[in-house]
């Protein structure tokens, strides 16, 4: 069992990488981590912020966005 990470960061990063091979849409993504938190409030500006947290890592190259718009951890 992996340890609970503390930041929504974080966090995002374990939902990516339990998605295994087709990897995660960023909407699925937004609403796991909105389960596992419940004070963070279903907003635009934090759908937003939950897209530019991903974009951010397949920018540090942590990730890869597929064809298909979902993110999967790069190999």
């Amino acid at each position: 069992m992996e340890k609970k990470s503390k930041g929504y960061a974080g966090q995002l990063f374990i939902i990516v990488k339990q998605a295994k091979k087709k990897g995660i849409s960023y909407e699925d993504a937004t609403s796991q981590l909105m389960a596992s938190n419940p004070l963070l409030e279903k907003s635009a500006k934090n759908t937003t912020s939950i897209k530019n947290i991903l974009e951010k890592f397949v920018e540090l190259g942590k990730m890869n966005k597929t064809r298909s718009g979902n993110y999967q951890l790069s190999k």
